[in-house]
């Protein structure tokens, strides 16, 4: 753990979050010189659930999941955060407790900021408090959406409703989480998830690049299929 030097670089940590890039000279400084760097390995827990939220998490490369278990062992994926996403910003005027684990899905890197600094520049800067606004209610639309694609029945179309959500919140056509992410995402079992998968290549809806790579090559026919 050290203070996090790739944040101090031309392109670094902060710098690729949009909530951050317009911040003034001395906040950017405040942010750089509380942020902390750490590094994961895949599988290896990043916080626990009823942990105190004293961080601002931003992602600096791979990928996070939130999740828990119930009784018997079975796994509920909250969300999937990647490259340049944040957690934690809920939180910043609450004594607040992460209300899941959230663990590597690979190798991952994060910086931690402390809230502290960041409600001090909120409490100073209205256009930032205006944008750390807009990003929570993104976050609790994407929130939302991923209840609704749950509680859909039929399964054909809940793996389309939730490829076509997944592409829309990463702004690209192609989809790196392999079947059994996906699976859990979904509330699906893996073997579902493989043979509507086929389906949908099939059709020629999508397109399977590798285990963890999902192209889609047919927008109009996915958003038809998901009806979202």
């Amino acid at each position: 753990m050290e203070i996090c030097k790739e944040c101090a670089l031309e392109g670094g940590c902060i710098s690729k979050i949009k909530l951050f890039k317009d911040l003034e000279i001395d906040e950017s400084n405040s942010l750089l010189f509380s942020a902390v760097h750490k590094d994961y390995d895949k599988n290896e827990t990043i916080f626990n659930s009823f942990d105190l939220i004293e961080k601002i998490i931003v992602i600096r490369y791979g990928k996070i999941k939130t999740s828990l278990y119930d009784e018997n062992g079975k796994e509920y994926i909250g969300s999937i955060f990647s490259e340049n996403d944040t957690i934690g910003e809920d939180s910043i005027f609450l004594n607040k407790t992460y209300e899941k684990n959230g663990i590597a899905i690979e190798k991952t890197g994060v910086c931690e900021i402390d809230k502290k600094v960041i409600k001090n520049i909120l409490l100073h800067n209205p256009d930032f408090s205006i944008k750390m606004i807009e990003n929570l209610s993104k976050k609790l639309y994407q929130t939302n959406k991923q209840l609704e694609i749950i509680s859909i029945k039929n399964p054909y179309k809940r793996l389309a409703a939730f490829l076509l959500q997944r592409s829309r919140l990463i702004n690209s056509s192609i989809i790196e989480l392999n079947q059994e992410n996906i699976a859990i995402s979904t509330n699906m079992a893996r073997e579902t998830v493989s043979r509507k998968l086929a389906q949908l290549e099939s059709k020629k809806i999508i397109k399977l690049m590798a285990y963890k790579k999902i192209k889609i090559i047919n927008f109009p026919a996915l958003i038809e299929l998901a009806d979202i």
